[in-house]
């Protein structure tokens, strides 16, 4: 009969050889993960388990932000310009202008950086060095479009300057001025509007004088308005306002050409 160490002798080479074999299998994954190789079902070389694998819609987007930052230029000089030829995308263009409804032409003032639509027929007064003025055939209705920086580089100021410019009868010539300014807005910006009921010094004739101001770049307020004889009923003034309206929506400012 066997004593009760005989029975544990096969148990501990087994044991013995599990351990051995765990030893060398550490051994050999060690030497694999030195030489970078993964182990089969295991996470990628150099990403951790806990990062989420990128979907293809967030592989896209990273590679579109990649492309656009390499695509922005490094150098100090011009806009548009870059340190390698084509990593720069090239400048989109402006949109082109809405067509102005028949009866309209479109007019551009280089000198002012202006392009404003004016009615047919309309004809030009000896132009300024800040402004454009345009009267209609009958001599009822006149407009001007204006870039100016006298009064401050906001519609507010500027309209506040051109507002007392107006009042002082001996320089403007006008008289019995009353005025009413709303906020509005023109080319994408706020802007002011400035309604005027007033007559000229010496003249009973009651007149209309419409203006909106919006800022432009470096400091210029462009100014757009209409003058109208009111002294002929309601006729008249329908009339400027329809064409307020048409010039406002057909006044680009900045602009060198049509």
């Amino acid at each position: 009969m066997s004593g009760p160490g005989d029975a544990t002798a096969p148990d501990r080479r087994v044991g013995e050889l599990a351990a051995l074999v765990s030893a060398i299998t550490a051994v050999v994954g060690l030497l694999l993960a030195l030489f970078g190789f993964p182990f089969v079902g295991g996470s990628p070389a150099n990403r951790s388990v806990a990062a989420p694998v990128e979907s293809p819609a967030t592989t896209t987007a990273t590679a579109t932000a990649t492309w656009s930052a390499s695509a922005v230029p490094t150098n100090s000089g011009s806009p548009g310009a870059s340190d390698e030829p084509g990593t720069a995308p090239a400048a989109s263009a402006p949109s082109p202008p809405p067509d102005v409804p028949e009866g309209w032409r479109r007019v551009g003032e280089p000198t002012l950086t202006v392009v404003f639509a004016v009615p047919d027929g309309w004809v030009r007064r000896p132009a300024g060095a800040i402004q454009s003025t345009w009267r209609s055939p009958d001599g009822t209705h006149e407009m001007s479009v204006k870039r100016d920086t006298s009064y401050g580089a906001t519609p507010r100021e500027a309209s506040v300057g051109q507002l007392a410019w107006y009042r002082d009868t001996a320089a403007s010539s006008m008289a019995g001025l009353k005025a009413v300014t709303h906020t509005t807005r023109q080319n994408g910006k706020d802007a002011l509007w400035l309604e005027i009921d007033y007559h000229w010094a010496g003249q009973t004739e009651p007149r209309k004088r419409v203006e909106v101001f919006v800022a432009g770049s470096a400091g210029h307020v462009y100014q757009l308005l209409f003058d109208t004889a009111a002294g002929r009923g309601n006729r008249n003034l329908a009339t400027q306002r329809e064409l307020f309206a048409t010039a406002r929506a057909h006044l680009l400012i900045d602009r060198n050409a049509p």
